[in-house]
């Protein structure tokens, strides 16, 4: 399992998607200014690919959202006692979900999942800790529109962006959207500052 190390306790984890530890997620570390703990799918946090399809039969290979979901549970129960945010991002979207009803969740304020398509079959979870799911208006495998207003009757904050591809947050991506990626990274940041005032008062 790729993690990186952090010099402090981990306030937030980042579940990458099936690019792994890239130079992007380095970027949006630096953008939140928090102790971060990045966990990839890949064991060689090296690695690089060409293509999403090369880096998504990469991810089957190593196990799919079943093992990521297992590494994740693991580097998050390592980490309980600082950890108040998650991140994920596809693939990491999804593994935590998979996740959400752990009772290791109930300890974070906010989960923040992109694009994780797979949740669509595991929509009956009811996470521990406070969810924002953003989805991608386009998707090839399945009707995100219908995933979103189902997720919202059962509760959960969904939503849906106008205009956007699979991938919006990820400069790799065919999807990827500068706009979006500047839009949520502040959105993120500012999300992460007003909790640490609030602690403060």
């Amino acid at each position: 399992m790729s993690v990186s190390a952090v010099a402090h306790a981990p306030v937030v984890l980042i579940a990458t998607d099936v690019f792994g530890h890239t130079a992007a997620v380095d970027g949006l570390v630096r953008q939140l200014a928090q102790p971060a703990l990045i966990v990839s799918p890949f064991d060689d946090s090296s690695r690089h690919f060409v293509s999403e399809q090369e880096a998504y039969q990469a991810f089957l290979a190593e196990g799919g959202i079943a093992r990521f979901a297992d590494k994740l549970a693991a580097a998050q129960l390592a980490h309980t006692a600082s950890l108040r945010y998650a991140i994920g991002f596809s693939a990491g979207a999804s593994a935590l979900w998979v996740n959400s009803e752990h009772s290791m969740m109930s300890g974070l304020r906010q989960m923040v999942l992109f694009y994780g398509s797979r949740i669509r079959e595991y929509r009956q979870l009811q996470p521990l800790c406070p969810v924002r799911l953003i989805f991608a208006e386009q998707e090839a495998a399945f009707a995100p529109a219908e995933l979103v207003q189902d997720l919202q009757k059962r509760g959960h904050q969904a939503e849906l962006l106008k205009g956007s591809k699979h991938g919006f947050m990820n400069v790799y991506s065919r999807g990827s959207c500068v706009k979006s990626q500047t839009r949520f990274g502040d959105e993120l940041y500012h999300m992460m500052q007003d909790a640490g005032i609030a602690d403060a008062a």
